[in-house]
């Protein structure tokens, strides 16, 4: 038992640490961070390479422990832990410790990429101090101080071990812990893969549910987690039509995080397990937010100003749209209101079958990704043709066609266009030369819009040109809409 110290011991460990402190488990240690701030201050703030990482329980991982926890006759423990008891402990590096160094003015708080002075050094821009939620079921709490591993039980008690002991060569578990440090605690595909950070500007948030290929829940994951591996999630696509039957498709930007400069469905995004209920009100947010507001680096980059407040009621649902089941009523509705904006969903094989949804990366590779797409349609108010080729939005590269001059586009990179089509893309091509000094990917020739170079679509928009889907019932529904508002 040469190896086992009591927690007073493990407190001056870490304090005396001199490269790094990484804790695997912030409930199972419990840590006293008003003891240790100053410490920490010192050692992060100053012109050492010491690193602080505080790896916390994910909220479904305290919700499960405090099933036992929180019932003293099972857990044969002497007080009662809640889930928000839980919570509270894992808030505790994020609302005192975080928050003390902010306020003494502590450096290397923040990724690197974050930081937006120009005048600083990579060296000084360097983050040391890192708190992150880990989605997979850590077996056992570890600390890690410098080169030393510290481990601890929780078995029944969830919160502040005693007695913790130093894993070294001659434990007879030895090389199972090596390789359990090195999935948790080193490998960058390891659990670091699964892990989400605190920053300010709250990555934290891009956490998505998974499922199986049924469709059912198996739990929730970081968003770019779920790139190559068998687990699929649910996305919303969507397909915004005028009211005469054009589709709007957006060309994603050259700073998009992934399938950069390529031709676009007129949205797409994800269930925010924070914001949307369902996939309905995924679908009202995305139309109104990602479409229309400006988003910066490695953030999906559409370049758009800002037209609509964002606000999902903005929307009305009109249901599920049905092949088998047309009713007048449906386009009875939008007739109704020349002024109001109507979605409803359309395809239920897009949202039961699991698709491949490829991801172009910027530096060449290509990742897979498995979704379940829940697609969803919009139809206009009557001013938004003009709204969205109004100067206002000459700055954003679009296209506003019939389904079939898309398609045109796709195959022979090139299609007809009507006299007032003609008039209308010629006043965005000067426009456009006029705010960007550059020319649009396309030009006119008499009444043919000609597309420069590769018209390269994305592999969402592919799956869907290519589908029965388009040539069925997205074909369809824009020539009623333009036999309609004739």
């Amino acid at each position: 038992m040469g190896n086992r110290i009591d927690r007073n011991e493990l407190i001056n460990l870490i304090k005396n640490a001199k490269k790094c402190v990484r804790v695997l488990g912030a409930v199972a240690f419990d840590l006293p961070y008003n003891e240790l701030k100053d410490s920490f201050f010192e050692k992060i703030n100053g012109d050492n390479d010491f690193e602080l990482e505080i790896i916390c329980e994910s909220d479904s991982a305290l919700s499960y422990d405090s099933l036992i926890s929180s019932d003293r006759k099972v857990s044969g423990e002497d007080a009662r832990y809640e889930y928000g008891v839980l919570k509270s402990i894992v808030d505790e590096p994020l609302r005192n410790l975080k928050d003390y160094l902010k306020k003494r003015g502590c450096k290397h708080l923040e990724p690197a990429k974050d930081i937006k002075d120009t005048s600083l050094t990579e060296t000084e821009k360097k983050q040391k101090f890192f708190i992150k939620t880990y989605y997979l079921s850590a077996k056992i709490p570890v600390i890690k101080i410098d080169d030393d591993y510290y481990i601890s039980y929780a078995l029944t008690k969830f919160n502040r071990l005693e007695y913790f002991e130093k894993i070294t060569q001659d434990h007879p578990w030895y090389e199972e812990f090596k390789k359990y440090f090195y999935a948790f605690l080193e490998c960058e595909n390891g659990a670091q893969k699964y892990a989400t950070e605190y920053t300010d500007k709250e990555n934290k948030l891009e956490v998505i549910e998974m499922y199986n290929e049924k469709r059912i829940p198996l739990g929730q994951l970081p968003r770019d987690s779920f790139m190559d591996t068998t687990r699929v999630k649910v996305v919303v696509w969507g397909l915004i039509f005028t009211r005469d039957g054009k589709l709007l498709i957006h060309k994603r930007a050259e700073n998009a995080k992934d399938n950069r400069d390529m031709w676009d469905k007129s949205v797409g995004g994800h269930v925010d397990i924070e914001k949307d209920i369902d996939t309905v009100k995924a679908a009202a947010r995305e139309m109104i937010e990602e479409l229309y507001s400006h988003e910066e680096e490695g953030q999906g980059g559409h370049n758009r100003t800002s037209m609509f407040k964002v606000d999902s009621s903005y929307l009305i649902f009109l249901g599920e749209w049905r092949p088998e089941f047309r009713y007048d009523k449906l386009y009875e509705e939008i007739d109704f209101n020349k002024n109001q904006n109507y979605y409803f969903r359309m395809s239920y094989d897009y949202s039961s079958i699991v698709r491949e949804s490829p991801r172009y990366l910027p530096n060449g590779k290509v990742r897979r990704v498995r979704v379940f797409a829940d697609l969803y349609v919009c139809v206009t108010d009557d001013k938004f043709e003009e709204r969205v080729n109004s100067e206002k939005l000459s700055n954003s590269e679009y296209l506003l066609l019939y389904p079939d001059q898309i398609k045109d586009l796709y195959f022979d990179k090139e299609c007809r266009l009507t006299d007032r089509e003609v008039e209308i893309y010629n006043k965005k091509i000067e426009n456009h030369k006029k705010m960007k000094q550059k020319n649009l990917p396309y030009h006119l020739e008499n009444n043919i819009l000609v597309y420069d170079g590769e018209f390269k679509i994305s592999p969402d928009m592919q799956n869907i040109i290519n589908s029965e889907l388009w040539e069925n019932e997205v074909s369809a529904f824009s020539s009623e809409l333009k036999k309609r508002n004739k």
